[in-house]
């Protein structure tokens, strides 16, 4: 490929702790100038030493079995109820959010809370539907709640609703993505139009319920996991998603002292962090350990070092009213998925918005110049040496769906971003992304030329769909292959800068339908 992708050189990071190989390392320095200067000692301290070494290993391996014993115990008294199942097939299906990027002028508050819009926290009662109470009626109802400006407790929507349609016959829990599909599919109704029952979960919507329900639709979701292969939850994009109003839901690792929690912050035992790490090898039998899905709905960089503000669905006599903080480094032990719905937005008919789009070179950080030629054709003002490396950056301030194109040497078209099946194009958070996130894109020596197509929607296109039909053209130019294509959609009030560091495009075209288009070419050297 003329612009190919490639990997950026991994990040050794800190190196891991390992307690007990320090320990062992202290020892042996220890006992060799010991050694050294009484040689007689050698046989007596290698059978000490021994001994030792077994303690130890035996210590770490078996220590959190001594707490699942009181943790089981609290289980039983407190009769909490979970329902949050958990499968990597599944939140491996879900798109992966590309973040805002923080070296590139994203900057957050340091405290965020939508808890003004959450409605009061209930007990789900008997029944493992904390899916139901996360998805529905804590996360839509918040939602609902900012775009409408109405009272949470009014509006709130029925943890049921989803639920009933995505569990078994024994009300067994479900997998949170699948309500947030249907969420997606069918819409939502509210808790007065469809009550919860902890006895049962057999009601099931009627087809006039299910008409109804598509009012409350959401547009989408995204997971918050560090990448498509890497599910651990990534902290710094449920910041920038409850920054802008989305709350977040999780599914997490509860028990222990968690269940019966009092306090407003849940600072876990040695015992809970041995216990969820059995749980996770599925060393753990008793059960006493289980998925629980609640909603992030705020942060504090302030508080402990940094916390989410989370909602439950065990009643307000939990924690503070319902609601509790977890610590960002407790976060990533005890969260397993995480999921946030698309920003809420507000229609203004008369708004301008904007989008600013530039090439980053890796080398030195900075812009790559680019000149206006005509309309939406740009060039890079000088030619880029080959084995140059850069990252595409998109400034926006609304919503906005991104798709880019390269040229290949045989004159057909390939997918540049999404990148994977995985990375949703949604650039839903407004702020600035510099992308790919663990890949570059490199200019390498075949041609003299190269060029991309940047693609800009308000909603979902079938980017692959496009792609062939571009392969299939039968117009010369690679440009005009997409301007033919697309010719019946591209916005016609759209404005595009003069160039400079970044590309930008100011418009008042509000359509849905409508797209806008942009070409870079890149000569080479």
């Amino acid at each position: 490929m003329p612009i190919r992708m490639t990997d950026d050189d991994k990040d050794p990071g800190k190196p891991k702790s390992n307690k007990k190989s320090f320990f062992l390392i202290t020892i042996f320095i220890f006992l060799g100038g010991l050694l050294f200067k009484y040689p007689k000692l050698i046989i007596p301290i290698l059978a000490v030493g021994l001994i030792g070494f077994l303690c130890i290993d035996n210590y770490s391996n078996n220590f959190f079995d001594i707490g699942n014993e009181t943790s089981t115990k609290t289980l039983l008294d407190s009769r909490r109820k979970l329902g949050a199942k958990f499968d990597t097939k599944r939140y491996d299906k879900a798109p992966v959010y590309e973040p805002l990027s923080q070296e590139f002028g994203t900057k957050l508050p340091s405290a965020v809370s939508l808890l003004k819009y959450a409605p009061r926290r209930l007990n789900q009662g008997d029944q493992g539907s904390c899916t139901g109470w996360a998805v529905s009626y804590a996360a839509r109802t918040i939602l609902h709640a900012q775009v409408t400006g109405e009272d949470p407790n009014k509006i709130s929507f029925s943890p049921a609703y989803l639920f009933n349609q995505n569990t078994d016959k024994n009300c067994d829990g479900a997998y949170p993505v699948d309500l947030l599909d249907d969420l997606k599919k069918q819409g939502n109704l509210q808790i007065t139009e469809f009550p919860y029952s902890e006895s049962s979960c057999r009601n099931k919507p009627s087809k006039e319920q299910k008409l109804k329900a598509k009012e409350f639709r959401i547009e989408g979701y995204q997971r918050l996991s560090e990448d498509g292969e890497d599910y651990q939850t990534n902290v710094e994009s449920a910041k920038q998603y409850l920054s802008q109003g989305s709350p977040i839901v999780i599914s997490m690792e509860v028990g222990g002292t968690f269940l019966n929690l009092k306090k407003s912050i849940w600072l876990p035992s040695d015992s809970d962090y041995q216990a969820v790490n059995h749980y996770k090898k599925k060393k753990n039998a008793t059960g006493e350990w289980g998925g629980h899905a609640m909603t992030a709905i705020g942060y504090d960089d302030n508080r402990e070092g940094g916390a989410f503000q989370i909602m439950n669905s065990w009643g307000e006599g939990f924690a503070n009213q319902g609601i509790f903080w977890l610590r960002y480094e407790d976060f990533n032990i005890f969260v397993r998925e995480a999921y946030a719905f698309y920003p809420p937005k507000k229609f203004d008919p008369n708004e301008t918005y904007s989008f600013q789009l530039g090439l980053i070179n890796n080398a030195n950080k900075e812009f790559i110049p680019l000149k206006k030629l005509k309309n939406n054709l740009y060039q890079t003002v000088l030619p880029i040496p080959i084995g140059t490396r850069f990252k595409v950056s998109v400034k926006n301030d609304n919503p906005i769906y991104l798709y880019i194109f390269g040229l290949e040497t045989d004159g057909s078209s390939y997918v540049l971003f999404p990148y994977t099946d995985k990375h949703s194009p949604y650039c839903g958070t407004m702020g600035t992304r510099v992308f790919p996130k663990k890949q570059s894109l490199e200019v390498d020596p075949i041609g003299k030329k190269d060029s991309i197509i940047i693609v800009l929607s308000k909603k979902q296109l079938d980017y692959k769909a496009m792609n062939r039909s571009v392969n299939q053209s039968m117009t010369k130019s690679y440009f005009e292959k997409f301007q033919t294509l697309l010719q019946s959609q591209i916005s016609k009030s759209s404005s595009f800068g003069e160039g400079g560091d970044t590309i930008e495009l100011v418009s008042k075209d509000h359509n849905p339908d409508t797209i806008d288009l942009v070409k870079i070419e890149f000569e080479k050297k």
